[in-house]
């Protein structure tokens, strides 16, 4: 989500008059804002930028940005290479959601590209350290083309009068139609993001469409007259009466005004939000535009579940993009994560569904990318980064933004869970983000984990309650219980018996023996007797011996004042049945 983020008036102050400098001092004088006096924004290294970088892309995979930037700038000009780091600036100043040595980084290491390179200014790297808002994930995997915008907007600027130039300079309106009249890339956050570098007084740092014309219908009292066409003129008129009114500027986004413009129930706004990130030619999907296929009544029938019982958790992985069923030992939880993740990769699109088991010994290393030994020949070892399940995914999404993708995390409880996810916790919370991972190197972009990346666990609760899982996780994690007593569990198994035609006696053994084990978190789950085998001569009797009195073994372990085959034995709890007891 793109938000006003101010980190201090005084910051802002100097983020917008670089900011301001880039577009009076760039587009429309032609001058640098690294190098004051210097001639950068020149028609000449505009053009070269088109042919080097515009009409020359570098579409092959493996590399990162800036080393594709390398290449492509081999035969460039110092006067085009350092233009471009220049429009860099332009693009990642007004962000919120980078830090401020990344900002700084990336424009140094273009400049670093030059036979005779520059540095990057005390001011300027002052005026990075604050964001004015959160550019969300348009500003990560959308960078190449928005930066073909602003090289596009150089040249369209190039063909206007100097008298239509310094107009730019001078009236917020003649910009934005300037701007207008470049019909692609589209790139709409990055046009909203120049315009208010251009007018930071007249374009509010309000990125997201839809807030803007929230805000303006809320505060419609302080316009003059009615609202007009016009939400950027309106919101001008809005913003100077209510902050000549508070006698400071106003954040929109505080706690103060924003349940004004956005109550806290309204999930309609979440859903229209126009940041969201294009890629690839398609959109990624908001959190609650997840374009799962409804499941039906076949796959209901396939789990044993009541469909309305599915279509929740279908309707909790369209809110939030990351669920866990826990419950005892076998009460289904895999199975039905397995299977809930094929219905949503959809049908032929297996290969976008991982599955992985967390233990004591399950590293961040193992799960997202680390070090691992590799031959480099002539018998010596050197040490290649990997990418784990969970980048191996992420990057597949990327590239298919379109499809949806399911890690499943069995066992999940098991793990060091901050150990394991590192910085990735801030990820699942906001998918609006990116962030510097743990192994960057100094040119990788930060990482954003895509909104198509779905995640599902499963826990084990006769391993751990859930009441001492991760607080963190537990924000972030939808939970639904999957217990012998409550349903669908406790249908599952006599629903699996009636689909077979096998005899429902099984179903009330199960049902006897886990009324006397009473503990929930110890009950045994319908799984253990859902196999074809267990309802052949002699099955039943082998699993109880095999499988169910070694698990309450373990429950009762030290406890001797449980006889266990007197208390769950088979041939007790038969006795009891047909007792009636």
């Amino acid at each position: 989500m793109s938000e006003y983020t101010t980190k201090g008036r005084a910051g802002l102050d100097e983020l917008e008059a670089v900011g301001r400098r880039l577009i009076v001092d760039g587009y429309v004088r032609g001058g640098s804002v690294l190098m004051p006096g210097r001639l950068i924004w020149s028609r000449a290294h505009f053009a070269e930028l088109k042919e080097v970088y515009v009409d020359r892309p570098d579409v092959s995979s493996g590399k990162g940005f800036f080393e594709k930037l390398t290449d492509q700038f081999s035969d460039a000009s110092d006067g085009a290479i350092q233009l471009f780091a220049e429009l860099l600036l332009t693009n990642v100043l007004p962000l919120s959601n980078y830090l401020g040595r990344t900002k700084a980084s990336h424009v140094q290491q273009v400049l670093n590209m030059m036979t005779e390179p520059v540095a990057v200014p005390d001011d300027v790297v002052a005026a990075v350290q604050v964001g004015a808002f959160n550019g969300g994930t348009a500003f990560g995997v959308r960078r190449w083309s928005q930066l073909q915008l602003l090289i596009y907007f150089g040249l369209h600027v190039h063909l206007l009068s100097d008298a239509d130039r310094r107009t730019l300079a001078e009236d917020p309106l003649a910009f934005r139609a300037a701007l207008a009249e470049v019909p692609d890339p589209k790139e709409p956050v990055q046009r909203v993001a120049l315009q208010y570098l251009a007018f930071p007084k007249f374009f509010r740092p309000i990125v997201n469409t839809t807030h803007r014309r929230l805000i303006r219908d809320a505060f419609a009292s302080y316009l003059s007259g009615s609202t007009s066409n016009d939400v950027d003129v309106d919101l001008d008129e809005i913003s100077r009466a209510l902050e000549a009114e508070q006698n400071e500027p106003i954040d929109y986004y505080s706690a103060r005004w924003k349940p004004i413009w956005q109550p806290a129930t309204s999930s309609a706004t979440a859903a229209t939000d126009d940041v969201i990130a294009e890629v690839g030619g398609g959109l990624i999907p908001a959190a609650t535009e997840f374009q799962i296929a409804d499941p039906d009544q076949e796959l209901a029938d396939s789990l044993h579940v009541d469909l309305d019982w599915l279509v929740r958790c279908v309707d909790l992985l369209r809110d939030r993009p990351q669920l866990i069923f826990y419950g005892p030992p076998g009460t289904g939880k895999t199975y039905i994560a397995r299977s809930l993740a094929r219905h949503i990769a959809g049908p032929g699109n297996s290969s976008n569904v991982k599955i992985v088991q967390f233990h004591p010994a399950y590293s961040y290393e193992d799960f997202f990318e680390g070090f691992r030994p590799t031959s480099q020949g002539n018998g010596q070892v050197g040490f290649e980064l990997k990418s784990g399940p969970m980048r191996q995914l992420s990057e597949s999404a990327r590239k298919h933004p379109d499809q949806l993708f399911v890690l499943i995390i069995d066992e999940i409880n098991r793990g060091n869970l901050a150990k394991i996810f590192g910085e990735l916790y801030f990820l699942l919370e906001y998918r609006d983000e990116a962030i510097d991972l743990m192994y960057s190197s100094q040119g990788d972009e930060p990482f954003y984990l895509p909104r198509n990346v779905l995640v599902i666990g499963t826990m084990n609760t006769a391993d751990r309650s859930i009441a001492l899982v991760d607080t963190a996780m537990r924000r972030r994690f939808a939970f639904v219980p999957l217990h012998p007593q409550q349903e669908p569990t406790r249908s599952m198994l006599r629903r699996w018996l009636a689909a077979r035609n096998y005899p429902s006696r099984v179903a009330d053994l199960h049902a006897a023996l886990n009324a006397a084990i009473g503990d929930p978190d110890f009950q045994i789950g319908p799984s253990y007797f859902m196999r074809p085998a267990v309802h052949s001569e002699g099955g039943l009797a082998q699993v109880w011996e095999t499988a169910i009195v070694p698990l309450l073994e373990e429950f009762h372990f030290g406890d001797h004042a449980v006889d266990i085959t007197a208390r769950y034995g088979l041939a007790a709890l038969e006795k009891a049945l047909a007792s009636g007891e």
